[in-house]
């Protein structure tokens, strides 16, 4: 794949940009706001390692007619934003061109396949780690497993775009699980990201108490009932124990829900707990413990300009 977009200079979007480019010269990065690319443009993505801040040069844009159609598009904004950012970007779209998307909770892929034939969308999970810094700077937190499937069924087209993140050196496998490996990624997200968000604290934190050790379990077990009653396999035999292991292998780690409280930013916990409450529901199950953390973190988000 020689022509390969990103849309999102957000901490994956840099992160990604900065691995792929090496090995794709003609990688683009596609912003929203001319502005941010224009600075991107003047002075790299810059990404803070443990051998200090390295800088790679990414062509930055905020139109994409300018672009064209390319080999790849990987998606790199908030779940809430697939939809406008994929509208906003149909022109990078040839019959050719894959669609991928990593992006955290649920609805990523339907909104992606509602613009374009399934055939050409793909999807799946990163255990890639980032935090923005500051616009521009990126904080690596940790290499990761890229677990990549397809919407249609097979693996063909997803191993071409793996075959793209093996040759930057990234940790990548494919799957024809694909619906089981998005769903196994957001059990880890329900019992740590709304958590992390509402007590202020580093991932391995919630080991600590109690209190946010039986709330997770009780929403890790709501979430894990509707896997159950959707008929899909995870890729793991005991949630909560899964849920814990993550926590405690990333437990310096700032959530992404964390990083947006802590930038007074709109979260991703509609697509995330509150995805787990309306999938309950549909299902005729009960889920009070992911409705009281996403009313919880709404009413957070509502309060921004009013905190102590």
């Amino acid at each position: 794949m020689e022509r390969v977009a990103i849309i999102g200079p957000g901490a994956m979007g840099m992160l990604f940009s900065y691995f792929l480019k090496p090995v794709c010269p003609g990688l683009i990065l596609i912003d929203h706001r001319e502005d941010r690319a224009k600075r991107l443009n003047e002075n790299g993505v810059r990404i803070d390692t443990m051998d200090g801040v390295k800088t790679v040069m990414v062509s930055t844009t905020a139109n994409p007619s300018e672009v064209g159609p390319v080999d790849l598009v990987l998606v790199c904004v908030k779940a809430y934003s697939s939809s406008e950012a994929v509208k906003r970007s149909l022109a990078l779209v040839g019959k050719d061109t894959l669609l991928l998307t990593l992006q955290n909770g649920l609805g990523n892929l339907e909104a992606i396949t509602d613009l374009v034939p399934n055939s050409q969308v793909l999807g799946g999970t990163t255990s890639m780690g980032a935090n923005v810094l500051e616009p521009g700077l990126v904080k690596f937190a940790g290499a990761g497993e890229t677990i990549i499937g397809q919407a249609k069924a097979g693996t063909d087209q997803a191993e071409k775009a793996a075959g793209l993140f093996k040759q930057a050196g990234l940790e990548v496998q494919t799957t024809d699980n694909l619906a089981g490996t998005i769903w196994s990624k957001v059990l880890i997200n329900v019992g740590i990201n709304a958590l992390t968000a509402l007590l202020r604290v580093r991932n391995g934190r919630l080991l600590k108490y109690q209190g946010s050790r039986k709330v997770m379990a009780e929403a890790v077990k709501e979430a894990e009932a509707v896997v159950q009653a959707k008929g899909l396999k995870l890729l793991y035999p005991d949630a909560l124990a899964r849920v814990e292991e993550v926590a405690e292998k990333t437990g310096e780690n700032i959530s992404s829900m964390l990083q947006d409280v802590r930038a007074k930013r709109r979260t991703e916990i509609e697509a995330i707990n509150g995805a787990i409450v309306k999938e309950a529901e549909r299902l005729g199950l009960s889920a009070p413990v992911n409705r009281a953390l996403t009313m919880l973190v709404k009413a957070l988000e509502e309060s921004y300009s009013e905190r102590l």
